[in-house]
């Protein structure tokens, strides 16, 4: 999992051919804007070289653009989407949100096909437990406002031989896959999404975004009226109970996880 603590953009003069284009560049460091801004500069070059069609060493490991609410651990951090909710993002545990299930034919002769859908999609990822051994054995599963949230003590490594698969074959969305893949870690929202508060929403194009005064303004608002919902619901334990671990209880304590409230 990659991230930065300090961000720049800018506009930068990139030659294309026999002519220059200038393009907008975002680049980070942990360690000072100023490093950042070198930083760019080895990005604005790398960029000239895939638009010319040259082959400049790539990593596949793609960084988190965005602002870093919290750093909690080496393998833990909280930060801010495009939306402006919190995001646990970590490479400590495995995180699946499920809004569908595997179907099977059988399913039609069995109990589970009259089941409400969240309480099949729980029903069905406890059967592929056991063909998915690898899977771990301790789980957290909990109710989301579309679905099921599943958070695995195992960690489940997103670049390893054969993950894709079994992802899919759990009905994982495939975009978050690829996400989960690129950014070598999984992604949590923790705080609700601001439309289905009905609040005024706002877009965040950038980590810089989150330090103008009008992202802050935005969040203050924000936060108040996150307080009146949840984000998860627990619904069962599996295995071995790890609740009191310490980004366990971060994650349940920012999601409101608990308190009986309107899931959003």
């Amino acid at each position: 999992m990659k991230y930065y603590k300090f961000w720049v953009k800018e506009s930068v003069k990139i030659n294309v051919g026999q002519s220059a284009e200038f393009v907008s560049i975002l680049s980070g460091s942990n360690t000072s804007i100023e490093d950042a801004r070198l930083e760019l500069a080895k990005q604005s070059r790398f960029v000239e070289q895939k638009i010319n069609g040259e082959s400049p060493a790539d990593d596949y490991e793609v960084p988190i653009k965005e602002h870093v609410e919290q750093v909690i651990d080496e393998a833990n951090i909280i930060t801010v989407c495009r939306y402006g909710a919190k995001i646990l993002n970590t490479c400590q545990y495995t995180v699946l949100d499920l809004d569908d299930y595997p179907i099977d034919f059988f399913d039609m002769f069995r109990a589970v096909r009259k089941l409400p859908k969240k309480e099949r999609i729980v029903a069905k990822f406890l059967q592929r437990l056991t063909k998915h051994p690898e899977l771990g054995t301790d789980f957290r599963i909990y109710e989301t406002t579309k679905g099921v949230r599943v958070i695995g003590k195992k960690y489940i490594e997103p670049a390893g031989k054969g993950y894709a698969t079994l992802m899919r074959s759990l009905r994982v969305d495939w975009l978050y896959i690829i996400l989960s893949q690129k950014q070598q870690c999984y992604r949590a929202r923790v705080t609700p999404k601001p439309y289905r508060m009905k609040i005024k929403t706002i877009k965040v194009t950038s980590p810089l975004d989150c330090e103008t005064q009008t992202y802050q303004d935005w969040a203050k608002d924000y936060a108040v009226a996150a307080q009146r919902f949840s984000v998860v619901k627990l619904i069962q334990t599996v295995g071995a109970d790890f609740s009191r671990e310490p980004v366990i209880r971060l994650h349940d304590t920012l999601c409101n996880e608990g308190r009986s409230r309107t899931l959003a």
